[in-house]
């Protein structure tokens, strides 16, 4: 029975009904796992070499470290950032998953197009506190009027194409003129107003 007890604990097949009643199964059992276990220890040169491990994991770190701090967060950095303050909110399981209510087609009310037309409003804008410059005529003529950035104006005429702007005539309390709608580079100076 001893021999058949150190068998089992040397495949780790414990046989729990032999364990508890046979005496000599369960001293050869425990014999041999307290052999193996013994034997399993941990050597001195695998602790040194672990050890080794964790310090070159260490230095490995500090070295990505510094880096990242010298030449600012990355983008995975933010977005680990982003993700790790995320909130997640749960919805109490109690409660019935509202289903969507079907609307139909004739409800539907569609928003107007946002256009430059005359007889429209725009706003002006892209002008960082400045005056957009009214003039006599379309193109780069005599200076009229100056509007203040965000004045709202009633485009009265145009668009008309001169010394490489589209401009359009409008109506401000500021005064009257024309005005050109975006620079060359793409800059917007007048943006449509939906309908009242």
């Amino acid at each position: 029975m001893y021999e058949r007890g150190a068998r089992d604990a040397e495949f780790d097949e414990l046989d729990l009904f032999y364990y508890q009643h046979y005496y000599y199964y369960r001293q050869g059992y425990n014999q041999a796992r307290k052999q193996s276990t013994t034997r399993d220890t941990v050597s001195p040169a695998m602790v040194v070499v672990f050890v080794v491990l964790i310090a070159l994991s260490l230095v490995a770190g500090g070295v990505w470290w510094f880096s990242e701090r010298s030449t600012g967060p990355s983008q995975a950095g933010v977005e680990a950032t982003l993700i790790a303050t995320a909130t997640v909110v749960e919805r109490p399981t109690n409660r019935p998953i509202p289903q969507p209510t079907a609307i139909p087609p004739a409800a539907l009310v569609l928003e107007p197009e946002l256009v430059l037309a005359v007889g429209r409003m725009a706003r002006i804008v892209n002008l960082d506190g400045t005056v957009l410059r009214a003039r006599a005529s379309p193109g780069l003529t005599e200076v009229v009027a100056r509007l203040p950035d965000g004045s709202e104006v009633t485009l009265v005429e145009g668009p008309v194409e001169a010394d490489g702007y589209v401009w359009w005539r409008v109506e401000a309390a500021a005064g009257t003129g024309w005005v050109a709608q975006g620079s060359p580079e793409g800059i917007v100076f007048l943006e449509p107003l939906p309908l009242n």
